[in-house]
């Protein structure tokens, strides 16, 4: 007896999607092993998955190396700044898609290059700049730095979503006797919401994961995430297994923040498909 067409399709849907998800859980796994076993269990020639675990390397991970308090610098500075960016690509995304001037196109081709600028090639001044005015190793100097980089990522991906709005809306509001911050406060910033969680979770991630700019301009006070994992590679060895239980740990922040936002988020990347 043959299979149907169509129960065929579904089965190697459904083989693909075990694939997919055995291929992604991989790495997790062994993620997981490499953070709960010792050094020497890790130095063996053989792989070994049948081992005594040890949750060892997580205390070296905290109260050695300190990786939670770097990643609270990256959650401040990350969270910050990237609040700061939405709100100013909200107001310019609005105002370049609600009026028409001479230099709409070219500030946006202007725009879309500062987005492809490398970090490397503003690090040198920034440097240079916050000598001279203490802004070195300080939230304040982290947040400014990455402005440039997360500003332009956030009005990109928030210009297409806004261009979907019609504008009658505006007109509407306005022929009822609402002025301009009315209509961005009450019908525009909720309509945008589902966009601002998408950009909202780039940039933020792009902060989170950022390595030249933090070397450069943090110290012992501000030290973010991706430095603070480097310090395990030192001049004797790798800490292969502090290492991993590290990242298991900042992991969780954005697993939760993903998972609240997961409705709006889809939303978000799904606005604007179907016309």
């Amino acid at each position: 007896m043959t299979d149907r067409p169509g129960s065929l399709s579904r089965r190697i849907k459904i083989a693909l999607a075990v694939l997919v998800t055995v291929a992604w859980l991989l790495p997790v796994y062994w993620l997981v092993n490499v953070a709960l076993k010792t050094q020497a269990q890790l130095m063996v020639a053989k792989p070994t998955f049948v081992f005594t675990p040890t949750f060892e390397n997580f205390g070296t991970a905290v109260f050695q190396y300190g990786i939670l308090w770097n990643a609270l610098n990256s959650l401040i500075i990350a969270c910050l700044a990237t609040a700061i960016a939405l709100f100013f690509a909200m107001l310019f995304v609005y105002g370049i898609t609600r009026f028409e001037f001479r230099a709409k196109n070219p500030m946006l081709m202007w725009i879309l290059n500062l987005r492809m600028l490398p970090p490397i090639a503003i690090v040198i001044p920034y440097y240079v700049f916050y000598s001279n005015i203490g802004l070195i190793d300080s939230y304040s100097g982290m947040i400014f730095a990455y402005l440039p980089l997360t500003l332009p990522l956030a009005i990109w991906l928030l210009y297409g979503f806004a261009q979907e709005i019609p504008r009658s809306i505006d007109e509407a509001a306005l022929m009822d006797g609402a002025d301009r911050w009315q209509i961005f406060r009450d019908m525009t910033f909720p309509l945008m919401r589902p966009a601002l969680a998408v950009a909202g979770t780039f940039c933020f991630l792009e902060i989170w994961n950022e390595f030249v700019l933090a070397l450069i301009l943090t110290g012992s006070k501000t030290k973010t995430v991706p430095i603070g994992l480097s310090q395990f590679i030192t001049e004797h060895a790798v800490e292969w297994g502090p290492m991993a239980a590290a990242t298991i740990l900042l992991l969780i922040p954005l697993l939760v923040i993903t998972f609240f936002l997961q409705r709006s988020l889809v939303r978000g990347l799904t606005l604007g498909a179907v016309r």
